[in-house]
């Protein structure tokens, strides 16, 4: 068995029957309205989905169109390709089809060398060249070596050259078990490097940019100009800061530049949006600071049909109620110590629910079950709706296919939460789907409404707590940025392994500092109090949520401002998957451990209850939104809070 099988067992993302075709193009098959279609190419160990952000920003006519390679992700169930040209076959073969229109080459490191290669194959199959050609972090083809007999080294030999190359999170080469499933893949796309072997050929007819870096330890900037002996058409060369992961640094940087290089914009073409970080600022009308906060996250939303929500919701918890009752009426369920009280809630829920009812001592399911590719259908279909990326829902997919293994600890829900050892997971959970869109943009627009109109002295003083990935924070920096004022931006977590992320992610932003402070102890009582603290989905984990308030209080100025986003309610789909994740480990206490949640086995609080307990904890509520009476977008019952403390002006 490979090691991904070991690790995710049936863990295909894709519909039995789908095609090997359908699963290259990770986030569907390209549409036939774009101008330009533009294929891109991962690099060396990685997945498609470093390309999502692009996916979802056609630019000027473009459609990027992210291309998965075997053996990861949604193809996770395939075996991987050793070879370099048999994978160019392949790949070849899966998007000649779409070569009708006018279309690009985009490849990134690995990646690009295979981008060259269908440069040549598919005028060949086709009759029809690409318009461009586009490569990144790449030694020209005539100038490549393999790569040091990288797929016959060892583990440990392995990990020192991703921890030399850098880009791979800390997180991952960390966790034995999330490595066991990502060295076969680096493995493998070394194995395909360590054999390419280039065989000149005539020079393309097609243009090529070239993009590189000024630290790369693997790309010499001077070499880089020698990719104008691959082809007769103009090659142009860009070097931009920053290591051999600099796409990754200035993704939309980079995402600019190709759009500039490449767009075919149409006569009729809208101008494009303002950027978040000009966007007139929005000024609290007869409504107070709710109504331009709403407005704000509607915004944001767009033209998104929420009335559609609820109905999507209910099918995804009636699939995650179906996979808890496989789960519970099996009789050979083991549920470690650790996840005790999760397996008590979820009887409860299916006991309330009329799932299962006690007969003889055991627990019987009332209906036949359905089978599990329906509800699968049905987790598809809902996330559609809920706008909810092809990551989040293989999440979801993958957790209520493993429950079982997951109540045992024979598997992680962390190691299902960070496949193929990035953040695509976390970014769709809290970044990219419309809610988060909603709430990150009205939690930024009453930040930076606190900041430019709120007393106190320079420099305002700003707290993030558990800013994790930073999916709060990118949004809200330009921001305050455009704001002229002047700042003291604390970035917090208690992961070093975030700060050190961030350090590197907001290093243009002088003004940010990163402070390990946890919400259930004091580490963030010993800087002054500021003027603006805040969160997002980080409150529940407080053991003792009324102590955590205090806390919160004594760190938040007197004519300061206290804003978060919270879950208020514990879908069965969350309670099937992310709630894993707090079960505590050696000992130590689970959220709500210490607090009135603890006799129902609860996480989330709900919206009258964080009002009772802010109200106890001396803030004045000014604002919850969504309103939860007229909004549909409530029914995700997902809150932004914003608190003064009591009797501030």
């Amino acid at each position: 068995m490979r090691a991904a099988e070991a690790l995710f067992p049936g863990s295909s993302t894709t519909k039995e029957g789908s095609s090997i075709s359908d699963r290259t193009f990770m986030y569907g098959k390209p549409s036939s309205s774009s101008d330009l279609l533009m294929f891109c190419l991962p690099y060396a160990g990685r997945g498609a989905s470093i390309y999502r952000q692009w996916w979802e920003s056609p630019g000027r006519g473009i459609e990027f169109v992210p291309v998965q390679l075997p053996g990861r992700e949604n193809r996770v169930r395939e075996s991987h390709i050793h070879d370099l040209r048999e994978l160019v076959e392949s790949l070849a073969a899966d998007i000649a089809p779409h070569t009708g229109r006018p279309y690009a080459l985009f490849g990134y490191c690995m990646g690009a060398t295979i981008a060259f290669e269908l440069a040549h194959r598919l005028p060949e199959l086709t009759g029809r060249r690409p318009r461009h050609l586009v490569v990144a972090g790449c030694t020209p083809p005539h100038l490549q070596r393999a790569v040091s007999s990288m797929p016959r080294r060892t583990d440990d030999e392995m990990l020192t050259e991703l921890r030399r190359l850098g880009g791979v999170p800390q997180a991952m080469l960390d966790d034995e078990r999330l490595l066991a499933f990502a060295l076969p893949v680096f493995r493998a796309d070394w194995s395909a490097l360590d054999g390419y072997g280039y065989r000149p050929a005539p020079a393309l007819e097609v243009p090529i940019t070239v993009l590189g870096s000024t630290d790369d330890p693997d790309v010499e900037p001077d070499k880089l100009r020698q990719w104008e002996r691959h082809t007769n058409a103009e090659t142009r060369v860009y070097v931009l800061p920053g290591d051999h992961f600099f796409v990754e640094r200035f993704r939309e940087e980079v995402r600019d530049l190709l759009v500039s290089e490449l767009a075919v914009k149409p006569a009729d073409a809208e101008e494009p949006p303002v950027a978040p970080e000009t966007a007139p600022e929005l000024v609290p009308g007869p409504g107070g600071i709710a109504t331009a906060l709403e407005v704000s996250g509607r915004r944001a939303l767009g033209d998104v049909d929420t009335n559609a929500w609820r109905a999507a919701l209910h099918d995804l918890d009636a699939a995650a109620l179906t996979a808890m009752t496989r789960a519970v009426t099996n009789e050979r369920l083991q549920v470690a110590p650790r996840h005790r009280w999760l397996i008590d809630r979820w009887i409860a829920a299916l006991l309330a629910e009329g799932c299962v009812v006690r007969r003889d001592g055991a627990l019987v399911a009332t209906n036949e079950a359905r089978p599990e590719s329906a509800d699968e259908d049905r987790v598809s279909g809902a996330c559609a709706t809920l706008g909810y990326g092809a990551e989040l829902r293989d999440f979801f997919l993958r957790c209520n296919r493993n429950l079982s293994l997951l109540l045992r600890d024979r598997l992680t829900v962390q190691e299902l939460w960070f496949q193929g050892g990035g953040f695509a997971v976390a970014e769709s959970t809290y970044r990219d789907n419309p809610m988060a869109r909603y709430l990150n943009a009205a939690l930024a627009e009453a930040v930076v409404h606190r900041v430019r109109n709120g007393a106190g002295t320079a420099p305002v003083r700003v707290l993030e707590l558990g800013a994790g990935i930073g999916a709060t924070t990118s949004a809200l920096l330009p921001m305050l940025a455009a704001t002229g004022v002047e700042l003291r931006y604390v970035f917090s977590d208690i992961s070093p392994a975030f700060l050190k992320a961030a350090r590197e992610r907001f290093a243009d932003y002088p003004f940010v500092a990163y402070e390990l402070i946890d919400i259930n102890d004091e580490s963030g009582l010993s800087m002054p109090p500021a003027d603006v603290v805040l969160s997002a989905n980080v409150l529940h984990n407080a053991h003792d949520v009324e102590a955590t308030l205090a806390r919160l209080r004594r760190m938040t100025a007197d004519d300061g401002m206290f804003a978060f986003v919270e879950s208020s309610r514990e879908h069965y789909q969350l309670m099937a998957s992310m709630l894993f994740m707090l079960s505590g480990l050696d000992g130590h206490p689970r959220p709500g451990s210490a607090d009135f949640r603890a006799a129902e086995n609860r996480v989330c609080l709900t919206r009258t209850e964080w009002h009772e307990q802010l109200r106890r904890a001396g803030f004045a509520l000014e604002a919850t939104v969504p309103d939860g009476e007229l909004d549909p977008a409530a029914v995700l019952e997902q809150y932004l809070y914003v608190t003064t403390p009591a009797g501030s002006a």
